[in-house]
């Protein structure tokens, strides 16, 4: 069964992990994407640069976050092999955990424009 320890020691890799949460971070772009009407309200463009900005915006975050995270590492732990690539996957996973936060952002908005509802309601339907 040696086959299974190597699949699992893959999968807890930091190249795979850097991959996945940076393919669900597109596929999420791309789903909320799919939403926008097409020129009515909303301008694509100004849609896909708020993407852009919000992924930026959380890969900055993760990076910083494993940079500081590589600084406290004590000196007698032996640190990653491959330093660059675990601040490949921060970043990735960073963007990615960006995006879980536009459910919360929605909510709020709800809350405090209701009449956004309706909005969303007809932008379900069509």
């Amino acid at each position: 069964m040696r086959w299974i320890r190597r699949a699992a020691q893959g999968t807890d890799g930091d190249l795979v992990q850097a991959w996945l949460y940076g393919g669900l971070t597109l596929a999420v772009d791309l789903w909320l994407l799919s939403f926008v009407p097409d020129g009515r309200d909303h301008d694509e463009r100004a849609v896909a640069a708020f993407l852009v900005f919000l992924a930026s915006a959380g890969a900055l975050a993760g990076f910083g976050l494993g940079v500081l995270r590589g600084r406290r590492r004590p000196n007698a732990t032996p640190g990653p092999r491959r330093p660059a690539l675990r601040l490949v996957r921060c970043a990735t996973t960073g963007a990615f955990y960006v995006h879980l936060v536009l459910p919360a952002a929605l909510a709020v908005d709800v809350v405090l424009h209701p009449d956004h509802v309706i909005a969303y309601l007809m932008l379900l339907g069509s």
